[in-house]
Parts: C-alpha cells; structure tokens; sequence
C-alpha cells in the first residue's frame, strides 16, 4: 500500500497523458473547512474560509500549498467570509459574526495571526482591493442596507454606491480596464459600478433560486466567472452580457468530469490564478474545492496568451529610477502603463509586442512627486500590478 500525491499542475498532467477529458478536478474534500470565499496567491497557494455559521469562535482560514498540503491558516472567527490581497501581500478576511452590527476585517500576517483592520462595518461581507490604490472595497449585506464602501489605508470609511438594485451583494471583480463589477448573492444580477458615482449598469441577470443567485465572482482572461449557488452551475459572462454555462450539471453532487458531466453542490467562492487559465470553486455543502482548467476549454490562439510568472521592481523605493523585471510566457502584445495613488494615469510606458522570455524595462522616477503609484502591466488575458514607492 502506497501514497502519491500529487501537485495540481502534475494532476492535470496525468488526466491528460491518461486521455481523460476532465476539466474539472477535485483537489480537496470533501469536508476541507473551504466552503465560502476563495483567494489565489502569487505563488500558487490557494487559500479558503469556512463560513460555518458558528458563534464559538471555531471558523478558519485554510491554505492549500502548491504541493496539495491543506492546512489551517488562521483561527479563532465567528464565520469567514471574504478574502483579499493588498498590493504587499497580506491576506485580509471579514469575520461575518451572529451580532451584524459586529463585522470585523482582519488583517493577516505571514503565520495567519489577525488584526483589526478599519472600524467594524455592519453587514460587511465581500472585500477586494483597488488594483491601483490602497483602498478597500467593502461589499454590505444586511437585511435592507445593502451598500458597497470604500475603506481608505487611514480607516476612513465611505459610502461609495448605494443603490436600490444591490440586494445581498457579496462577490466584486475588477476587470482589466478597472471597472468594478459586483453581483447579488440574493437575486443573481450583476453590475458594472461607476467609479465616480457608483451608479449601477446591470450586466446580467443570471439563473437563481429565491435567495440562492451569485456566491462569488471573478475576472479571468476577457471575462467575468460566476458561481450559481443556486442552480449548481459555473458562469462565463461576457463583460457584454452574453452568459455561457462552463460547467455543472444543474444537479447537486460532487463529480468530476467535463463541463456539464462535472457535479457541483452549491459553488459558492471562485478565484483565478495568476495566469488566468484555472479557476478555483469552493462547494458550501461538500467543503470540496475543484480546479477548472480553463485552457482545456478555451479555443482561443495561445499566441495571445501570456503567463507573467514574476514580477519585480528594483529599487523599491525608487528616486532616480526603478528597473521593472518580467517574464513572459509566450509572445504578447503587452501594454505597461504607470497610475498614480488615485487610479490616474501618468503614462504609457511601452506598448507592443514582446516575446517569451525575460524582459525588463526602466522607469525614470526622477521627475515624479515623491509618493506612491503603480505600474500595470496589460494583457487581453492577463493583467499584473506593482506597487512603486517614489522617495526623494
């Protein structure tokens, strides 16, 4: 009797050196601890809530490492909701407790020991932060006040849309042009939301059961992807609106397979990777977490497709200059633009093609105010950010 374990990306590889058309894989659980929200980090790793509903202070937060390993991340919640990376790394998680008015964003260190971040927002559900500041989007679910804020690095909180249509809104995704979408866990709509006014467009209505519509919601490679905790199914939107079922049968299980073979039972968080080609889904009942290889399906040219598997820039904090290092995948058209802390944009950096392979590019920083901005590096499938600090 013997055990192989293997990684998630030698899994794949052997379903296909197998011939098995399964796009859909089961890489923890049941009964993991993950049932609710979902979040990739640069490296790989893959970390979970567990929403449990409990009130004894027994709802963590897992980790499951490149190698599979699943681990209890951090302890000691009420009922973990969402999940978000800031720009340096450190996850963040929202403790949804029996008393609304007592919802608390965590901020995580590298061992997963917590502290507050920002006042106690009731109802506080989804979280996700601007990819060119340090403000924190903050989605309200709360009987009738259905809000989304904004939570500012200096703990001021604002109400950036309260709209009539937010009903139960939890997931938010920005798309690679910054527009914000956010979706209703109630009724299954999903908006684009104004960045100045907070105004709503809806995008979607998509299929649901009473109160069971959006668990959670992503952007990956062109387009939306939500989860249908109500009708067991995976969306690919369009940022147009044209829906597309990717997989789930409509009949609760835990199967893997292709598209529609594969079983969900009530997907609740997704997330993407890096490179956008997996998705990542949470089940609410199973406690399963199930990898969707989105290369197996797509049929679009791989030659527009780019994996950045790093990022860096040196030196950080910059004056007269900074050096930006980055590694292609494949040969790219690719726009590098530089933002300021407030989301404008200063300037094109390069845009055009490029090739696979290593490839760095420096920033003259000697003319820019000393402060903080971002350089974001644009893909019609993949988008990175970095964040630069500017010292004089």
């Amino acid at each position: 009797m013997f055990k192989i374990r293997l990684t998630l990306t030698a899994a794949f590889a052997c379903l296909s050196m197998l011939g098995i058309a399964q796009n859909v894989l089961t890489i923890a659980g049941p009964n993991s601890g993950i049932n609710d929200a979902l979040i990739v980090d640069s490296l790989g790793n893959i970390y979970g809530s567990d929403f449990g509903g409990s009130t004894t202070g027994a709802s963590s937060v897992y980790k499951i490492d490149t190698a599979g390993e699943l681990t209890t991340f951090s302890t000691g919640y009420s009922s973990c909701n969402g999940l978000a990376f800031d720009h340096e790394g450190a996850l963040y998680v929202v403790d949804f407790t029996a008393s609304i008015n007592d919802h608390q964003i965590y901020k995580l260190d590298t061992a997963g020991a917590k502290t507050p971040y920002g006042p106690k927002i009731p109802g506080a559900s989804g979280i996700i932060f601007d990819p060119l500041s340090d403000t924190l989007y903050v989605s309200q679910y709360s009987g009738n006040d259905n809000h989304i804020y904004k939570l500012a690095p200096d703990g001021n909180l604002s109400v950036h849309s309260d709209h009539s249509a937010l009903n139960g809104p939890v997931g938010m995704a920005f798309d690679s042009s910054h527009i914000l979408y956010v979706a209703n866990f109630t009724d299954g709509k999903i908006f684009s939301v104004d960045s100045q006014d907070g105004s709503l467009s809806q995008i979607v209505d998509l299929p649901h059961q009473s109160f069971w519509g959006v668990g959670f919601l992503t952007f990956a490679a062109g387009h939306l992807y939500a989860t249908g905790i109500g009708t067991h199914k995976i969306y690919q939107v369009s940022l147009t609106g044209e829906v597309t079922e990717l997989a789930g049968s409509g009949t609760p299980g835990l199967t893997d397979g292709f598209g529609s073979e594969a079983q969900f039972n009530r997907p609740n968080g997704i997330a993407t990777n890096a490179s956008q080609d997996k998705l990542y889904v949470s089940d609410l009942i199973t406690s399963a977490v199930r990898v969707i290889d989105l290369d197996q399906i797509s049929d679009q040219d791989e030659t527009t497709f780019y994996a950045m598997k790093s990022i860096e820039a040196g030196p950080n904090p910059a004056d007269e200059f900074t050096t930006l290092s980055y590694h292609l995948g494949s040969r790219s058209a690719l726009k590098i633009k530089l933002y300021s802390d407030d989301g404008r944009l200063i300037k094109t950096l390069f845009s055009g093609e490029q090739s696979e392979g290593l490839h760095k590019l420096t920033v003259n920083t000697h003319t820019l105010p000393q402060g903080i901005y971002y350089c974001r590096l644009e893909s019609n499938r993949n988008v990175q950010t970095i964040k630069i600090s500017v010292h004089h």
